[in-house]
């Protein structure tokens, strides 16, 4: 379920280098990022090639989520409710959305595991924690009618 509690500095150092080979490069090109929003044919005519710049996000995507699994193992529902809450306090430019998303998810992350380890006696898996965070926001997401506050 994962846990922050096995990580160590040297857990951390290690995945330092595949985390800012991920994040660099989107940091980087976020505005193109907000540009394939827009659509190919909008993208194509801004020069921008979006097969190359998916294919480059998923990868920098995947070398940031691997490198955080290999730290942490797996926890669930933070890449999902922190980015729209994000969403909603900064807008939908990636200029703002990916560095507070990052930011916030850090926070997040923080804060459930100082929760799961003080709420018991026994510490509760931050993947638990993050799940009856998360759930009940997804099904709110899937279930309104999508219509912006």
């Amino acid at each position: 379920m994962g846990s922050l509690n096995g990580a160590g500095r040297k857990d951390v150092l290690l995945a330092l280098v595949p985390m800012a080979l991920g994040l660099i490069p989107l940091l980087l090109l976020r505005w193109r990022i907000h540009v394939l929003t827009l659509g190919d044919e909008e993208a194509r005519t801004l020069g921008i090639q979006a097969g190359r710049l998916r294919i480059l996000v998923i990868l920098c995507s995947t070398l940031l989520t691997a490198a955080a699994v290999s730290v942490s193992g797996v926890i669930g529902w933070v890449g999902l409710v922190v980015p729209h809450l994000c969403r909603r306090m900064v807008g939908d430019h990636f200029r703002q959305l990916l560095p507070a998303s990052t930011l916030f998810g850090g926070i997040f992350l923080l804060l459930v595991d100082n929760i799961s380890r003080n709420l018991l006696a026994t510490e509760i898996p931050i993947g638990i924690l993050t799940g009856f965070l998360g759930a009940p926001f997804f099904l709110y997401l899937i279930t309104k009618d999508g219509e912006r506050h």
